[in-house]
């Protein structure tokens, strides 16, 4: 079975399931979809369509159009701030993620923005949820993997861009790789969107905190 398979039918089960589950709203429930699927595994999926499989390639292999892509989700100040970079990004069908990557820190943060209904805006409900399904694969080899739940360690708002952003860190495990993260959560004041900031600090237990608020801080706008 080739990979956009094994993609292709874990999206399919996780959108039954998904369909006999109660107490959140349908764009809850696409989005905690899209993120167990993992970030590298929805690239894949949307990048092997043949229809957007050349402006997708295009969009992330060049360096202006990954900071227009990026900019779509969030407005940064420049220079971003030290050690971080542009990684990749990509809009397409309503939905934009970017990610950012600062390699001295070994951690990553990645962004999506999804398209929301005007009412169920509990960004709390989404990071429980999120929390509860698991982490997805971060090095792409294995789409299908998720780690065990996210042990939540920690809970708090900040503000983000002029909003706020409900936020849980957290650890958890795949195999014998321990990992910690953040979940964040956005509702932008004004629109029918949802931005979700994952955060993933590699090889550590402990979160990287201020690293990621320093990068949180560049943001302006949205």
């Amino acid at each position: 079975m080739t990979l956009s398979n094994q993609v292709g039918n874990r999206r399919r089960s996780l959108y039954r399931r998904s369909r006999n589950q109660k107490g959140l709203a349908t764009w809850v429930k696409v989005l905690i979809g899209v993120m167990i699927i993992g970030t590298i595994g929805f690239i894949i999926l949307i990048a092997g369509g043949v229809y957007f499989i050349g402006g997708a390639m295009k969009q992330m292999q060049d360096p202006a159009q990954v900071k227009a892509n990026a900019e779509s989700i969030a407005k940064f100040s420049e220079p971003l701030p030290t050690g971080w970079k542009f990684t990749m990004a990509l809009n397409m069908l309503g939905t934009s993620i970017a990610v950012l990557t600062n390699e001295k820190e070994n951690m990553n943060i990645t962004l999506l923005k999804l398209p929301r209904s005007d009412k169920d805006m509990d960004s709390n409900a989404v990071i429980e949820s999120y929390a509860e399904k698991g982490v997805p694969s971060m090095s792409g080899n294995d789409p299908q993997k998720t780690s065990a739940k996210v042990d939540i360690k920690d809970r708090g708002k900040l503000a983000v861009g002029g909003e706020e952003m409900a936020y849980a860190l957290g650890s958890s495990e795949r195999g014998d790789e321990k990992f910690s993260q953040m979940i964040g959560c956005i509702m932008p004041k004004g629109t029918k969107q949802a931005i979700i900031v994952q955060g993933v600090t590699l090889a550590s237990e402990e979160y990287k905190f201020e690293q990621t608020k320093a990068l949180l801080n560049s943001i302006k706008g949205f």
